[in-house]
């Protein structure tokens, strides 16, 4: 039996180890070797255990140093995030009023659904509409009028205000107030204010023509056309056939010139109605008579000129403008004949209102014949040939119009003398005809020669007709409800609406603003502006200079020597910001409106008033020097540039929301500063080059320099021609918007280099709310999308294409495509929209 027994043992198989029962026999061993001995027990030393074992301790030890190891890293990590943490600045956040308004702006405008580079004034823009809807009375509608309805509003509540202790201009600007809201008033003195005026200028009550029978002989009618023509120009500051100023000599911008050819002032009176105007870049040329042949600028009221389609649609609207436009001036005649008719007149009703139609349509196509004859001679040429603007003396304008008008089979008579010396008749200044020499284009020349030789081969009773019927409509306005009435009648009869009829209050602050601008901006102007505004505007005009001198410096089309003098005139340029420093001084304020008079009861004579006092202070101007010149008043919501001076103006409205005061810098940059920028590079466009540092029409450039540039300036060309509107299925013109194209690329280059320079200098600025996304160049460029985000109807689309800006989408949308930074930091890609492979750069 063997010495381990138990139940169920398999006694073929190795023993089995079982733990052993109370009375079991345990048999005395010898020693460990015994057991090893007999095969019962594995020994515990054998090679095999010990490689188990030692491999079992390193896989645990491993293990542990990798637990250990883990455990060290996310304590190391811990610390250092709990160390960052505890030391990191928050994420600074724009919360001001200012940021806040700026954001929701932003955010309300976007249509987030566009991408930024397929369309980014339609991501920028696409929801402003909706947010901004157009009033009913607006055919176009922008962050423009929007501002400039609310400036009216504010001159409106101020002139409305009983405020005492004010300089005697404001107080007749609050009078001139007063006398155009006496509607009542107005309508009591009926047509006697105009009839007084006729009569001091040399005209009838009414037209001559309207007493013309068979039987009436007017071959010897005599009508001195040039006396009334004189009359009007220093009563009303008013061109009638001859244009005539005093504008800076081009060539020399410490002196005047006289300056003679077509109308250009055709309205001296305000306007009663609500116009469009155009925004940025507004150039205020003082030789605007030689740069129109180049720019003409359009006005939204100039149909003739708005009207640019198709053939057979124009020769439909001109017959309804003919057909309108007879209407109108018939009624407008009729009214004057029954107020002032003989009782005793030998016409009957019928051959009065026959004569009084046909009037109308001899006016009529006397007034196409003279559009006529000025459009004919309206030549536009290369920018480099206004060079040489030709000068002449009175003696030879007359030689060359008596031989024009010799070879017209016309009567010549002596007029350029006559007529200066009659408009300097009311001015201290004595004109010296051998050598005061008269600014006059080419094309000039040919008008007023050919008009002369028009007007010897007319009836008097024609010429008169056309003048009276000039003066009386730009009276007619401010006169009563009858006669306003009717011209907003006819002028909606045409279709058009934008140049609406606003309310009473509206328009008599806007024709105060108009004819007392500066008096009206005392009411604005507030002290704290040169100390706390101002500073910050003239540090980003710094900025903006020397961003654009640096692209000049990186300019590899320029040669040295051009580098240099563009240098010098950036340098030497002048900005006149907010408003003049003299305007809160009331004496100052007084010498400025020195002679002018306004009754509360007598409207019209208020207007003539300040219009005679203007004409008076312009021609006493013609012996002094060119000392400089604000170019707008500081309520207009606009910019210009004012090449003569090398000057640019910003006035003090420019410097409030929504173009500055918006919270970062970034959105101030991208708003005003493109504003600012576009400004500045107007002085180096296709029409800024011309003139020196010094404002004078010289040549300043080499030739090499000019030839590369009007080769870079064919891509602007192109590229602009290109944009299409569909809503009127026309294309934007490439060459007549070249200038303000320009001027649009650059100042957008140089706001963002001006910015990069001053968060350089500054540090980095808070995030927008909202946008905590966007960096802030990023929110530069959406700032400046945001600038011209609007509305137009298609009638204002057509208009705008006969202008020298682009459509508003369009100035956008050009600037940045050709702007590599733009799509980098948007991260376009090569080929999208708003990334194109070839891109217009001069600076």
């Amino acid at each position: 039996m063997n010495a381990w027994s138990g139940d169920n043992c398999d006694t073929m198989g190795p023993p089995v180890t079982r733990a052993a029962s109370a009375n079991s026999t345990i048999p005395p061993l010898k020693n460990g070797s015994d057991l090893r001995e007999t095969g019962y027990l594995i020994d515990v030393g054998s090679r095999t255990a010990r490689f188990r074992r030692k491999h079992k301790n390193k896989i645990v030890s491993i293990v542990y140093f990798i637990l250990l190891l883990l455990l060290l890293c996310i304590a190391v990590t811990m610390t250092v995030l709990y160390v960052k943490q505890k030391n990191r600045k928050p994420i600074r956040i724009c919360l001001s009023k200012e940021c806040l308004r700026s954001a929701a702006n932003l955010a309300l405008s976007m249509n987030t659904k566009a991408h930024p580079c397929e369309d980014f004034y339609q991501y920028t823009c696409g929801n402003w509409a909706k947010e901004h809807p157009r009033p009913d009375i607006f055919q176009s509608y922008d962050w423009f009028r929007d501002k400039q309805t609310k400036v009216y509003a504010t001159v409106r509540d101020f002139l409305n205000r009983n405020t005492s202790d004010l300089p005697r201009p404001v107080k007749q600007a609050k009078d001139l107030y007063t006398a155009c809201m006496d509607t009542e008033t107005l309508d009591k003195r009926g047509l006697k204010p105009i009839l007084k005026v006729l009569e001091s200028l040399g005209l009838p009550a009414y037209p001559t023509y309207i007493n013309v029978t068979e039987d009436t002989d007017y071959s010897t009618y005599s009508f001195d056309w040039l006396e009334v023509v004189i009359n009007i120009k220093i009563q009303l500051g008013m061109d009638v056939l001859i244009g005539f100023d005093i504008f800076t000599d081009p060539k020399n911008s410490s002196i005047y010139k006289l300056v003679m050819g077509s109308p250009e002032t055709t309205n001296p009176f305000p306007s009663m109605r609500h116009e469009k105007k155009r925004h940025i870049g507004q150039r205020n040329l003082v030789t605007n008579k030689i740069e129109r042949y180049k720019n003409d600028n359009i006005n939204v009221e100039d149909t003739k000129n708005v009207k640019n389609f198709d053939n057979e649609e124009k020769k439909e609207d001109d017959e309804k403008i003919a057909h309108v436009s007879k209407l109108y001036y018939a009624e407008l005649i009729k009214l004057f004949v029954l107020e002032d008719a003989p009782k005793d007149s030998n016409l009957s009703e019928l051959q009065l209102d026959q004569n009084i139609f046909l009037a109308a349509n001899d006016y009529h196509n006397f007034n196409d014949d003279m559009y006529e004859l000025e459009a004919n001679n309206d030549t536009s040429s290369e920018d480099d040939e206004y060079l040489d603007v030709p000068e002449y003396t009175v003696y030879e304008i007359q030689e060359h119009t008596d031989m024009i008008v010799k070879d017209n089979n016309g009567t010549a008579s002596p007029i350029w003398k006559r007529y200066l010396e009659g408009v300097f008749n009311i001015s201290n200044v004595k004109l010296d005809f051998n050598n005061d020499k008269i600014l006059i284009s080419d094309p000039d020349l040919v008008y007023m020669a050919l008009m002369a030789a028009y007007l010897s081969k007319v009836s008097p009773v024609l010429i008169e007709l056309y003048v009276w019927i000039k003066v009386v409509e730009v009276m007619a306005a401010h006169t009563t409800t009858e006669l306003r009435i009717l011209f907003q009648r006819s002028y909606e009869a045409l279709g058009n609406h934008d140049l609406y009829t606003p309310p009473r209050s509206q328009q008599c602050a806007s024709a105060v603003n108009e004819m007392l601008g500066m008096a009206v901006s005392y009411a604005i102007a507030d002290p704290r502006f040169f100390y706390i505004t101002k500073p910050k505007i003239e540090v980003m005009l710094s900025e903006m200079k020397n961003a654009l001198a640096h692209l000049v410096g990186q300019a590899k089309w320029m040669d040295d020597d051009t580098k240099l003098a563009t240098y010098q005139k950036i340098i030497q340029m002048k900005t006149l910001v907010g408003f003049p420093d003299w305007l809160l001084d009331a004496e100052k304020l007084e010498k400025y409106y020195e002679g002018i008079e306004v009754n509360t009861k007598t409207h019209l004579e208020n207007l003539i008033n300040i219009i005679q006092a203007k004409i008076k202070k312009a021609l006493n101007k013609f012996r002094i020097g060119n000392n400089g010149s604000w170019a707008t008043d500081p309520t207009e919501v606009n910019a210009y540039h004012t090449f003569q001076e090398n000057t640019i103006t910003v006035p003090l409205v420019m410097l409030q929301h929504p173009f500055f005061d918006l919270g970062l810098d970034s959105l101030n940059y991208g708003s005003l500063g493109t504003v600012l920028g576009h400004e500045i590079t107007h002085g180096f466009d296709n029409f800024g080059r011309l003139f020196d540092k010094n404002g004078n029409l010289l040549p300043w450039w080499s030739n090499d320099t000019i030839n590369s540039f009007v080769n870079k300036t064919q891509c602007f060309i192109d590229q602009y021609s290109s944009y299409y509107v569909p809503e009127i299925d026309q294309h934007v013109d490439g060459k007549k918007t070249l200038g303000e194209n320009i001027a649009d690329n650059g100042g957008v280059r140089e706001a963002l280099a001006a910015l990069r320079e001053h968060l350089r200098k500054n540090g980095p600025e808070p995030k927008l709310p909202g946008f905590e996304h966007l960096n802030s160049e990023q929110l530069f460029f959406l700032s400046f999308g945001n600038l011209w985000c609007g509305v137009s109807t298609k009638e204002i689309l057509k208009a705008d294409l006969t202008d020298e800006h682009s459509p508003q989408q369009f100035r956008a949308r050009g600037a940045l495509q050709n702007n590599a930074d733009f799509a980098k930091i948007w991260n376009c890609p090569p080929g999208s929209p708003m990334n194109p492979s070839n891109k217009c750069i001069i600076f």
